[in-house]
């Protein structure tokens, strides 16, 4: 399987320069998501600094499904492309963790099959990588639906930021679609969670070593953002998921116990929050019903 072209690269990024490259294996987890699979590897496809392969994790979709990812061989080459088919249902995060063991590259890139990247993703992370990093990644954009992701100019000498164990222990820095990760951490997704499953992760490589973040949106999301589509059950079940990532990093000794308790105490206030703007909007969206 291959994917299809996109527009030709700058000049000065193909040849020699991008034999001195890291090399990038992206890793794709899919689920019944012919609708959108289109969509991100054409993301991909657009990359001034190529991948060397995709690998595509169907996590046990329907027929009809997994045939729309057939169809993808008919495709021009750009970049190789791998699928692997999960016998079973298993979520996202043992489908990654399956395309992270089978990867070839140096690094891994995670994207959703409903997300997408900007052209300069992987060229601007992997410039900014040192002999110390661990995993870069970058901020997001929530996009509409049918919106498709900008090809505009982002900010080229952008200086990444090191983010330690603290800051990811205030809240989640990172989106996994951003996330540009050295193949040979020694942790991974644990399988059966779907909700801080990422998060979990992400605590356990910064209390690894080093973890950067490019201040420049670099990811896109396409669907409504928090609080706009009746989303607020999966924000709480957000929050559970957070709780027990703390307890789960705090039983296995990676936070200390007054690590531990200031993530709790932020989430806390978090929760209150909320609870509050919740509140609030209520009040006044009964004083104009009245």
């Amino acid at each position: 399987m291959s994917l299809m072209n996109s527009s030709p690269r700058p000049r000065d990024l193909q040849g020699d320069r991008a034999s001195r490259s890291p090399s990038v294996s992206v890793v794709i987890p899919y689920y019944d998501s012919a609708a959108t699979i289109g969509r991100a590897l054409s993301s991909v496809a657009a990359q001034t600094m190529p991948p060397i392969e995709v690998i595509i994790v169907d996590d046990c979709s329907q027929p009809a499904q997994r045939a729309a990812l057939d169809a993808l061989r008919d495709e021009e080459a750009a970049v190789p492309v791998r699928v692997l088919h999960q016998e079973a249902n298993g979520g996202p995060a043992a489908a990654r963790n399956r395309g992270w063991e089978a990867a070839r590259g140096e690094w891994i890139a995670f994207l959703d099959s409903d997300d997408s990247w900007h052209p300069r993703r992987l060229e601007l992370q992997c410039r900014a990588l040192t002999e110390r990093t661990l995993m870069v990644s970058a901020d997001s954009r929530v996009l509409s639906d049918d919106q498709p992701p900008p090809v505009d100019s982002v900010e080229t000498d952008v200086r990444a930021e090191r983010l330690g164990l603290g800051r990811h222990i205030v809240r989640n820095p990172h989106t996994t679609s951003s996330v540009l990760m050295r193949r040979t951490v020694p942790a991974r997704f644990t399988p059966g969670r779907f909700y801080a499953e990422d998060y979990e992760l992400w605590i356990r490589v910064a209390a690894l070593g080093e973890v950067l973040t490019l201040p420049t949106p670099l990811a896109y999301f396409h669907k409504d953002p928090f609080g706009t589509s009746g989303l607020s059950s999966r924000i709480w079940r957000m929050i559970v998921g957070e709780h027990r990532t703390f307890v789960i990093l705090r039983r296995e000794g990676v936070l200390s116990l007054p690590q531990f308790l200031i993530a709790e105490l932020v989430m806390t206030a978090r929760i209150g929050r909320r609870l509050v703007l919740r509140t609030a909007r209520s009040v006044r969206g009964n004083k104009l019903v009245t």
